[in-house]
This record gives C-alpha cells, sequence and structure tokens, in this order.
C-alpha cells in the first residue's frame, strides 16, 4: 500500500501559487519511472522584480522575473537525456516547466505565481 500512496497524488501541474516570502512549493516531476525533484521559492521583491530561485534535478537557478508580458516567464526544459531518438523526427518538443509571475500584494508581501509543467509530465507532491 505505501508503494500506491505517492500515486494518490499524482496529477498533470498547472496551477497558481500564491507565496510569501522564502515559502517553499515543492514536490517531484516524473516522465515515466525517472524523476525529478523541484522546489521553487522567492527572496525579495524590488522595482517591480521578482527574485526566485528554482532547485530542479538539484540544479540550483536564480532570476528576476518582472510582470511584463516579455519578462514574466521562466521556461526550463527537463528530461532532454531521455529524448534523443524522438528529437531526430523534428516535431518533438522538450519535456518543459514554467514558472510565470502574475502578481505582487505589497499589503500582504504575497506573490501569485503560475507554475505549468508539459502535459506528459505527472506533478507529485511530497
Amino acid at each position: 500500500m505505501l508503494l500506491l500512496a505517492p500515486m494518490v497524488f499524482a496529477k498533470p501541474l498547472d496551477r497558481t501559487l500564491t507565496l510569501k516570502k522564502d515559502e517553499v512549493f515543492s514536490g517531484e516531476l516524473r516522465l515515466g519511472k525517472i524523476k525529478k525533484p523541484l522546489s521553487l521559492r522567492w527572496t525579495l521583491f524590488k522595482d517591480h522584480g521578482l527574485v526566485v530561485h528554482l532547485k530542479l534535478n538539484h540544479f540550483p537557478y536564480q532570476f528576476i522575473l518582472y510582470q511584463d508580458f516579455q519578462r514574466s516567464t521562466f521556461r526550463a526544459d527537463i528530461f532532454k537525456e531521455n529524448s534523443a531518438a524522438q528529437e531526430s523526427s523534428g516535431k518533438y518538443e522538450h519535456p518543459y516547466f514554467l514558472v510565470t509571475f502574475k502578481n505582487f500584494n505589497d499589503k500582504e508581501g504575497v506573490a501569485a505565481l503560475k507554475v505549468k509543467a508539459s502535459p506528459n509530465l505527472v506533478w507529485v507532491e511530497p
């Protein structure tokens, strides 16, 4: 029964988060039997920019997102190592993870972020 419990919470990832400073959103993205841990948090909002820290498969990323259209989203292509054969067809798109800055509430000190993963990935929360 313990092996089936995580699958109960497995679902596609497409949601809007409201996070306070240094509040961590974490889980794991899966493609078949391969797992990649993910954690996301923000640390600073200054001059309309949100400093975001993402750790994906134990690799750290740090970037600044703004609310304007061209600088609001960060995309990470993942599971590239599994797609070499499919990529040769020319129509293959790598699985991805997106984080988009939607809003910042000064009064409450919270940021709204939309997180999304490609539909062929499964999201599992701890």
